[in-house]
């Protein structure tokens, strides 16, 4: 199935001494209607590929909603394989950000060979775990993975990580990186992509640039949050809630900075720059170093919202026929809800986290209007910085950015 990806237009407008943001999507909402009346093993197989950003947030997902539909339980094995490559996942798109993105969005030279080098780790190890059966099928049934057996697994990949982001084991580094001022030591004596990003925000006017007083979304297992949702997946009113979606009357974001605000570093930062450049970068060294930590089998990730536990899913209580799923994606939190009817789809919802933190008035858009954009009076430096910024934030599609 082709990839329908959609991409998002944003517009900065120059209004007297203030800017008006305009943020518009093409992304198909309406595409998963293309699995209404297929049968539950045809989503799960095919979803993925529709939604290949993060594919295996979207299986997890998947999986989970089709699971309470059906009432059916995957094994605790199952469940190990699905944290594991959701964990991989994770890294996998951290180190993209890291070694990719970022140096583009500051006209620096890609780390391209050691990207390649974790892709074909998480390939990989991919392979290993769905070599027997597929993890993600409702209801597997897998044996638990040997702990020797998956450190070997994931070693490659977590080589990567602290090779060319920390300089040191991603243990260490947390260990030792708690505030500002280790932070800015770390910067200015590692030979890292990932400190030399640091030492440039460190060094300019950017590290509080786009913040703003959006709220972060609150977690998963809060109740209140869990049931409104669900109530507003099912609702009538479900597709405009997608495009747009808000809590309580407000638009929120889910991002690794807003899963992080806990973490003793980012708390320090925010305490200075908000929720601006600086903290976000910060956010996303916590939780690849968290995430890595998890998936070599140290430790659960603790400091800030696990990523996938595995462990049963916390889900809000639904009629027979109908399941919500969730995973914490790379770029923030994503829903799935799917409505059964004699084993084959009636509706099928999924709520991603671009949706959050690209809303009209959401973080993004209320970043831009900010102070630290206001005052650039050259167009290609407003459109640069621009740039920066929504890199920070991660759309996971294409964006065109423009000025007038």
């Amino acid at each position: 199935m082709s990839d329908l990806s959609g991409q998002l237009i944003i517009h900065l407008r120059r209004v007297d001494k203030a800017l008006s943001v305009s943020i518009q999507s093409s992304r198909p909402f309406a595409a998963v209607h293309v699995f209404t009346g297929k049968p539950v093993l045809d989503v799960v197989r095919q979803l993925p590929a529709l939604f290949s950003i993060c594919a295996t947030a979207q299986a997890q997902a998947c999986a989970s909603a089709c699971e309470q539909a059906l009432g059916l339980a995957a094994s605790r094995g199952a469940r190990q394989r699905r944290a594991l490559l959701l964990r991989a996942e994770t890294v996998k798109e951290h180190l993209w950000r890291l070694l990719l993105d970022w140096p583009k969005a500051f006209a620096w030279t890609p780390a391209h060979e050691p990207m390649a080098s974790a892709m074909r780790a998480f390939f990989d190890l991919r392979a290993a775990q769905q070599a027997d059966q597929e993890p993600f099928t409702p209801g597997a049934d897998l044996a638990s993975m040997q702990p020797q057996a998956q450190r070997m697994q994931v070693q490659r990949l977590l080589d990567s990580v602290a090779q060319s982001v920390f300089g040191r084991l991603p243990g260490l580094w947390l260990q030792q990186i708690r505030d500002h001022d280790s932070l800015s030591a770390w910067a200015m004596s590692a030979d890292t992509i990932a400190a030399a990003l640091v030492r440039a925000l460190l060094r300019t006017d950017l590290a509080g640039l786009g913040r703003s007083e959006v709220r972060v979304l609150p977690d998963w297992g809060t109740q209140a949050l869990s049931v409104d949702l669900a109530q507003a997946l099912g609702s009538a009113h479900a597709d405009a809630f997608v495009a747009a979606p808000s809590w309580r009357g407000n638009a929120h974001e889910t991002t690794p900075f807003a899963r992080c605000t806990q973490c003793p570093l980012v708390a320090d930062l925010a305490v200075k720059y908000g929720n601006g450049l600086l903290p976000r970068l910060a956010a996303l060294l916590v939780e690849l170093a968290e995430v890595s930590l998890a998936l070599s089998g140290e430790r659960q990730c603790s400091s800030h919202q696990c990523l996938s536990q595995p462990a049963a899913e916390s889900i809000p209580e639904t009629s027979g026929g109908i399941g919500i799923g969730h995973a914490h994606a790379a770029r923030g939190l994503l829903l799935h809800r799917v409505e059964l009817t004699h084993g084959q789809v009636a509706d099928y919802r999924v709520l991603a986290p671009t949706e959050w933190n690209f809303h009209p008035d959401g973080v993004v858009a209320s970043g831009l209007a900010g102070s630290g954009f206001i005052g650039i009076a050259d167009d290609a430096e407003l459109l640069r910085r621009a740039a920066l910024y929504v890199t920070a934030v991660d759309p996971c599609v294409a964006y065109q950015l423009s000025v007038s």
